[in-house]
């Protein structure tokens, strides 16, 4: 996000994360990037690749580019509003959780006031289809594992988050938003007031613990 970002809103269209493309990809023909900050750079007339500058040595080698800008700055994937929030909740598909999640995506609540969204789950179900949309939000299944008492008396759950934040890492959506946010299913999450919270902080190394 930027400046720019901001001052027209930030919202842009769904084409952006149909057609745009991402880090390492051919870019000349599309002309746009879903990462943010990013911009389409020309290698040669042939080739162009999505970066914050250009050229990104420490990818690229000694590579000559001849570093054209083809399309301006991306704002990302910010679908709904500026900043862009990117939110995933953690769940197990037994006990109380899924209804509570099923709610939310009813009245596009929580996570799902997101501009994108993930729910990670020890099984796969439908979460049904969030207000406002078309598509059926399903659980991406990820290993299960044990969580026990730790001396405090809360759960121990240390190397089950280790694992999720494993896969969000390695998936690579989270480049396309400004932030990052793990959200638990039965936290009250609302995404323009968490926006208009974090906006002054956009484009720094920040990380916000609750209590």
């Amino acid at each position: 996000a930027s400046a720019a970002g901001e001052a027209a809103g930030g919202v842009v269209g769904g084409w952006v994360e149909e057609q745009c493309v991402d880090a390492g990809e051919n870019c000349l023909q599309a002309g746009c990037c879903k990462g943010v900050g990013m911009t389409c750079f020309s290698r040669d007339a042939a080739f162009g690749t999505c970066m914050t500058a250009c050229p990104d040595v420490k990818r690229y080698g000694n590579e000559t580019w001849s570093c054209q800008a083809n399309g301006p700055k991306s704002w990302g994937l910010a679908l709904k509003g500026w900043p862009s929030l990117y939110c995933f909740s953690v769940m197990r598909v037994e006990g109380y959780e899924p209804g509570l999640m099923r709610e939310q995506a009813k009245a596009g609540a929580g996570i799902f006031g997101c501009d994108g969204y993930e729910v990670l789950a020890n099984g796969v179900i439908s979460m049904g289809i969030p207000m406002g949309e078309e598509v059926e939000v399903k659980t991406i299944q990820i290993p299960t594992i044990a969580v026990g008492v730790s001396q405090d008396g809360t759960a121990a759950n240390t190397k089950l988050f280790m694992k999720f934040w494993d896969r969000i890492i390695a998936e690579h959506r989270f480049n396309y938003y400004d932030w990052t946010v793990k959200v638990d299913p039965d936290a009250v999450l609302l995404a323009p007031r968490l926006r208009a919270h974090m906006a002054p902080h956009v484009g720094t190394n920040v990380y916000v613990v609750n209590c």
